[in-house]
C-alpha cells in the first residue's frame, strides 16, 4: 500500500541501495513514527537530486519479502527479497509567496 506524507530529508546513505531517513512532519515530536527510513532500489528511476533539509511530499510503499512487483527496467515481474519501506517518489514543496501588495 502506498502512503504519502509531508516530510523533511534528514539523512542519506548512498550505495547500490540508497537509504533515506525522513522526518515525518505530520507526527508529534515524541511519536515513534516521527522518522521514516525508506530504501530506493537500484532499478528505480528517480532523476531529481534530493538534498538534506529538503521538505516535500514523500511517497513510499511497504512491501513484504516474496511480494511481486513490475520491474520497469526489464518489464518483468520480480519478487521483493526483503521486507522494507520502499521509496516511490519525492515532490519538493514550493515556497509560498505571501506578498499581498504589488507595486508597479
Amino acid at each position: 500500500m502506498k502512503t504519502t506524507v509531508r516530510a523533511k530529508l534528514v539523512a542519506v546513505q548512498e550505495g547500490v541501495y540508497t537509504n533515506y531517513v525522513f522526518q515525518n512532519l505530520e507526527e508529534a515530536e515524541n511519536s515513534k513514527y516521527r522518522y521514516i527510513t525508506v530504501t530506493k532500489c537500484p532499478n528505480w528511476q528517480y532523476n531529481n537530486k534530493i538534498k538534506i533539509g529538503d521538505v516535500g511530499f514523500l511517497e513510499y510503499e511497504f512491501a513484504e519479502e516474496g511480494q511481486t512487483y513490475l520491474d520497469h527496467t526489464t518489464e518483468k515481474i520480480q519478487t521483493y527479497k526483503y521486507t522494507a519501506f520502499y521509496f516511490m517518489n519525492f515532490i519538493k514543496e514550493e515556497k509560498k509567496d505571501n506578498q499581498k501588495e504589488f507595486k508597479f
